[in-house]
C-alpha cells in the first residue's frame, strides 16, 4: 500500500527523446502540425527532434543506414511517423534498439498488394495507433476485428498563432469579385471522398434564390481521379455555372483564403477527418458542411456548425442561403464558435495528449 512502482519513477525522471519524420512534401498540414509541436513544446519530459523530405529521402540506396545511426547517436527513445511507409522503414531501420514507434493515421484507406502487405505490419508491430476522430478508430477496430491498447484518438492541433499570423491577400482583387457579392468557398482535392459536385449542385440550386454570390473552390487535381475532376468541370459548364463559380487553384494560404469567406462550404464522403472544416471554424467562418458521423464529431454534433443532409442538395442550398440571409447574426456565432474550437483543437491540448501516449508506451 503506497509504493511507487520503481519502472514508473525511473522512466520520469530523464526527457524523452522523440523524433518526429516526415517524408511526404505534399502534406503541408503534417509539416506545419510538426513545426507546431516543436514551437510550443514547453514540458521537460520532451526533446524533440526533425527529419523532413528536405534532409532525409527514403529512396536513397543508404536510408537505413543513416536513419539508424541518427537514431542510435541521438539516443532516440521514439519515433512519431505520419505514413505508413514512413512508419514501415522505420521499423526495419530501428530492429533490436530500443526504439518505440507511433504512427498517425489520417487515412481510412487501406492500400492493397505490397503496400497492403506494408500496411499490416507497421499496424501490428508499431506501439501506438493515432486516429484523428474516434468514429475512425471506432470503424478501423470493426473492420479489423480486434481492439487494442494501443489504439488512441487524439485530435490534430492547430497553432493559433499560425492561423492568425497570415499574409493577406485580398481574393476580391485576384479574382475580380465585386464587394457587392457574397463569398462563399470550399478547400480540398477533387475526388470521391471530399466531394466537389455536391458544392457544384448546392451552387446550381443556391442561384435560384436570388443571392448575389461567388463561390471558390479551392483543391488539388489528384491524378487518381483525373475522371473525377473532368466530370466536375463538364457539369460546370453544362450547367451554366460560369456567374457563380471560381476556380482557384490549389491554394496554400489556408488561412488568409477562408478568412475571407462569409460562409465556408464542404461535402465529406468516407474522410478519416475534414481539417479544413476544423480550420474554419477556428478561423470564426460560418461553416455548412454534410451530417455524416465523423463531420457530428469534430463539429459536436452541429455545436459548431451548420449540418444539412448528406447528398441532399436542396438541403444543402437552403442551410446556405439561411447563413447568407441572416449573415451579421451568424458572424456573432461564428467568434463564439471560434474561441471554443480553438480550444478544443489548440496545438497545447494536442502537445498534452501526446505527452500521455508517448508516457504510456514507454511504460509497457
Amino acid at each position: 500500500m503506497g509504493t511507487s512502482n520503481p519502472v514508473k519513477s525511473w522512466i520520469f525522471l530523464y526527457k524523452m527523446n522523440v523524433l518526429y519524420l516526415h517524408t511526404n512534401p505534399c502534406r503541408t498540414e503534417i509539416s506545419d502540425l510538426i513545426a507546431d509541436i516543436v514551437t510550443n513544446i514547453k514540458s521537460t519530459d520532451i526533446h524533440p527532434f526533425v527529419i523532413n523530405y528536405l534532409n532525409f529521402k527514403f529512396y536513397s540506396i543508404n536510408k537505413f543506414y543513416k536513419i539508424r545511426k541518427f537514431i542510435k547517436e541521438n539516443n532516440i527513445d521514439i519515433v512519431h511517423t505520419y505514413h505508413y511507409i514512413d512508419a514501415y522503414y522505420i521499423l526495419k531501420a530501428s530492429f533490436g534498439l530500443n526504439v518505440k514507434v507511433v504512427f498517425s493515421c489520417y487515412s481510412n484507406d487501406i492500400p492493397k498488394g505490397i503496400y497492403g502487405n506494408m500496411y499490416k505490419k507497421v499496424i501490428s508491430k508499431v506501439d501506438a495507433v493515432i486516429f484523428q476522430t474516434e468514429i475512425h478508430k471506432k470503424e478501423f477496430i470493426s473492420k479489423q476485428n480486434n481492439e487494442s491498447i494501443k489504439y488512441f484518438t487524439l485530435y490534430h492541433g492547430f497553432s493559433s498563432e499560425r492561423l492568425d499570423n497570415y499574409e493577406y491577400k485580398s481574393l476580391r482583387d485576384e479574382f475580380f469579385i465585386d464587394d457587392l457579392r457574397y463569398l462563399i468557398g470550399t478547400l480540398g482535392d477533387f475526388s470521391p471522398k471530399h466531394d466537389v459536385m455536391n458544392v457544384l449542385k448546392m451552387v446550381r440550386k443556391l442561384r435560384k434564390s436570388g443571392r448575389n454570390f461567388t463561390c471558390l473552390i479551392s483543391g488539388a487535381i489528384n491524378d487518381r481521379y483525373d475522371s473525377y475532376f473532368d466530370e466536375c468541370k463538364y457539369y460546370y459548364l453544362m450547367q451554366g455555372l460560369e456567374n457563380y463559380i471560381v476556380y482557384v487553384g490549389d491554394k496554400n494560404d489556408h488561412a488568409n483564403y477562408i478568412s475571407q469567406l462569409d460562409a465556408f462550404v464542404y461535402h465529406s464522403d468516407n474522410e478519416a477527418v475534414a481539417l479544413p472544416v476544423i480550420e474554419a471554424m477556428m478561423m470564426g467562418v460560418n461553416v455548412i458542411v454534410n451530417d455524416s458521423e465523423m463531420i457530428k464529431e469534430i463539429t459536436h454534433n452541429g455545436k459548431y456548425a451548420t449540418l444539412y443532409k448528406t447528398k441532399d442538395e436542396v438541403s444543402f442550398a437552403e442551410k446556405t442561403r439561411d447563413i447568407l440571409l441572416g449573415l451579421d447574426d451568424f458572424k456573432i456565432i461564428a467568434e463564439t464558435v471560434k474561441e471554443e474550437c480553438r480550444m478544443i483543437f489548440s496545438i497545447e491540448k494536442h502537445i498534452s495528449g501526446l505527452i500521455k501516449i508517448y508516457k504510456q508506451i514507454n511504460i509497457n
